[in-house]
């Protein structure tokens, strides 16, 4: 008889949960008190007093236009700002900043590190209509995103201010106002972002999807992206729920999946309400036909996968979120689209399925002399993220049509592999191959390992087949099993013990 797979799944990853918990806490107490001395020392800086830069004080007539809300930030030279070329400056970050240019620049890149550093500085201005502070947002983009994403939306605030300010119509009567040594290296910015518009628009869309909505919907961001919509008509781009995301063969599909709440929850492992409304409000997905005009530009190069009936693009949305377009082969349809279009949903819901590739993180570990495991090393390559879910998935909806055909007629004429045993060996095989030269596989004649090859994945495969399996089929089979020597015995006394019971209450007079 089968061991109970949920309560082995909580056995084997309640040390993992807890070592995530307390690493996060003593990561997250360090962080703070970091962030806590280096706001002490941005407070010992900003009180010291700045003397005016010939550069800032020519460009004021622009500056006051572009900086709207205080005084114009100070500008400052010093050693400590390296040229990079692109931006040549540094913002000290605060409510008093100051724009630091680097040493030795030419007059033509002091106006534009000076015009771009206040425009970047300009998102550290304080507003009374923001709801949450600036510094906390940016720290939450830093401990949610990593500094990367971090990094990329304190330069990007100054790129869409500059996008939105010489695409408006305050911009060439600012111009005008300028001195005329200063004013062909404006033009000539006004013409970059006039010109390279899309460009600029695009590489505020490269940032990760989730990195941006913690900025996009409060202020300094919210005013300068509502500017930008209105004046050229560029916005983030709209949810797509779960109807908007199917191409035409899958609509009736997805309906039937939608109006079954357990189904539902069975494909994409959604238990809470919360998570299931979300997902069906902003799916991140779309199922398209090979050829259709529902497959989008980035997603027009995609191979489909003989096994899988389609091709995927990803793009990491940060956060754990992924948008997926799945692009499905133009030969396929009836019964065979249809079992691979449920095989996508569980797909994309494998790909992020942290307890699977946890428990499988010891396969790719390093290990010494004596076989121990370094747990340092105990994780899946994020490149083998698809080979899980391409071999898992296989195994997870075989697994589902068996146990589940005859409650949910939607997968009555799905065809599937009945044999649960044969099932996992497959699928188990299938990242073996795959993974060939990074998973664990002990040579023949190694005698200190006995536990065989990718113990850990055959494990988590193990494990992860429990929620696609009808746990009332199973207690139904176990108690059709026949009975074994032991089982006799056990009800042979039972049976001994009511009689006594039964005469013992005769004596007492008990019916």
């Amino acid at each position: 008889m089968r061991p109970q797979r949920p309560a082995r799944l909580l056995l084997a990853l309640a040390p993992f949960a807890l070592l995530l918990a307390c690493d996060s806490r003593e990561k997250e107490l360090s962080r703070q008190i970091d962030l806590g001395k280096k706001d002490e020392k941005k407070a010992e800086v900003v009180a010291a007093e700045v003397p005016p830069h010939p550069t800032r004080d020519k460009l004021m007539p622009l500056l006051e236009k572009l900086y709207t809300l205080q005084k114009v930030p100070p500008v400052t030279e010093g050693d400590q700002v390296e040229a990079d070329g692109t931006y040549n400056y540094e913002v000290q970050a605060g409510v008093a900043s100051v724009v630091k240019l680097a040493p030795g620049l030419t007059e033509e890149q002091k106006i534009r590190a000076v015009i771009t550093g206040v425009a970047e500085a300009d998102s550290w201005a304080f507003r009374t209509d923001a709801r949450r502070d600036y510094a906390d947002q940016i720290h939450r983009v830093m401990r949610g995103y990593g500094d990367d994403q971090k990094e990329q939306i304190l330069r990007m605030y100054g790129q869409l201010k500059l996008l939105q300010f010489f695409n408006g119509p305050d911009a060439q009567a600012a111009i005008d106002a300028l001195p005329g040594d200063a004013k062909a290296t404006v033009e000539a910015m006004r013409k970059q972002y006039v010109d390279d518009k899309m460009k600029i628009w695009g590489d505020w869309m490269n940032v990760r999807m989730y990195a941006r909505r913690v900025v996009a919907g409060d202020q300094p961001f919210r005013g300068v992206l509502r500017q930008i919509k209105q004046e050229l008509g560029q916005e983030e781009p709209p949810a797509l729920t779960w109807e908007q995301s199917v191409d035409t063969p899958f609509s009736g599909w997805a309906k039937e999946i939608r109006d079954n709440e357990e189904l539902l929850i069975k494909l994409t492992d959604l238990r809470e309400l919360k998570d299931r409304e979300e997902y069906l409000n902003e799916t991140h997905s779309v199922w398209a036909v090979e050829g259709s005009a529902k497959v989008p530009p980035k997603a027009k190069g995609v191979k489909i996968d003989p096994d899988l009936g389609f091709g995927v693009h990803r793009e990491d949305l940060g956060g754990g979120y992924n948008e997926l377009t799945f692009v499905f082969s133009k030969k396929l349809g009836g019964t065979g689209l249809k079992r691979a279009y449920v095989r996508s949903i569980v797909y994309g819901q494998l790909l992020t399925d942290f307890a699977m590739l946890a428990t499988a993180g010891s396969d790719f570990a390093k290990r010494d002399e004596n076989n121990v495991i370094d747990s340092k090393t105990a994780v899946v390559p994020d490149k083998y993220d698809p080979l899980f879910a391409r071999c898992a998935s296989s195994a997870a909806l075989d697994t589902l049509v068996t146990h589940y055909k005859g409650k949910f007629t939607f997968l009555a004429d799905l065809p599937a592999n009945g044999d649960s045993d044969a099932v996992l060996a497959a699928a188990h095989k299938c990242i073996i191959d795959g993974a060939a030269g990074d998973i664990h596989v002990p040579s023949k004649d190694d005698k200190k390992d006995q536990e065989g090859p990718a113990p850990g994945t055959r494990l988590a495969l193990y494990q992860m087949l429990a929620r696609f399996e009808n746990v009332d089929v199973n207690m139904a089979k176990m108690a059709s099993e026949k009975k074994t020597e032991e089982d006799e015995v056990i009800e042979d006394a039972e049976a001994v013990l009511k009689r006594i019971k039964a005469k013992e209450n005769e004596g007492k007079g008990v019916k």
